[in-house]
């Protein structure tokens, strides 16, 4: 059901004794900045998949997929989210590219509570703008645009599977957080 404040719940609240909140959503969604905050508010540690990667691997994920391609960095991927899944009071911020994953989403879902946060293309363009993602690289804006609307279109169905959606293009990452909090205490 949508209320008011553009978030979207889902309506099974299955009872939660989870102890992890995971943030999924396109690249340039404000996981990262919504998630520190959120992880700051509530005494939980804040981990980012793509950082822990980079840590572990001692490489840059662009790096990743130039030399070693995207189906590496994906196993990386996996392996780094079955290992953070088994941890507890997180935050985690997954990569874009995460939700559509089942067994990733199997791992996280096991001791997460699974939030999306959405953004209109226009938006993502703006947030992401001169970054050097490797799926927007190398491209002019109305390319780069372009390619966001089409992997938005294909991993959609996969950011309607979270318990809460957020959608964040006119809201502070402060308003996610409380949006957030609310939704987490209502489940207790």
């Amino acid at each position: 059901m949508k209320s008011e404040t553009n978030v979207y719940l889902k309506q099974n609240k299955a009872k939660y004794n989870k102890s992890n909140v995971v943030l999924i959503g396109f690249m340039g969604s404000g996981k990262s900045i919504t998630g520190k905050l959120l992880a700051y508010r509530m005494g939980y540690s804040f981990v980012d998949t793509d950082v822990e990667i980079e840590k572990n691997y001692k490489m840059k994920i662009k790096d990743m997929f130039a030399k070693e391609g995207e189906a590496i960095f994906r196993q990386r991927e996996t392996e780094t989210i079955k290992r953070l899944s088994q941890k507890s009071h997180q935050v985690i911020s997954t990569g874009g590219g995460v939700a559509t994953k089942q067994e990733d989403m199997d791992a996280l879902r096991q001791n997460g509570v699974i939030i999306s946060l959405s953004a209109y293309p226009s938006t993502i363009l703006k947030r992401t703008g001169n970054d050097k993602r490797p799926l927007l690289a190398k491209k002019s804006n109305e390319e780069r645009l372009k390619a966001i609307v089409e992997l938005m279109a294909k991993r959609a169905k996969f950011y309607k599977n979270a318990d809460l959606i957020v959608q964040t293009d006119d809201k502070t990452p402060l308003q996610n957080v409380e949006t957030i909090t609310k939704y987490l205490k209502g489940l207790k």
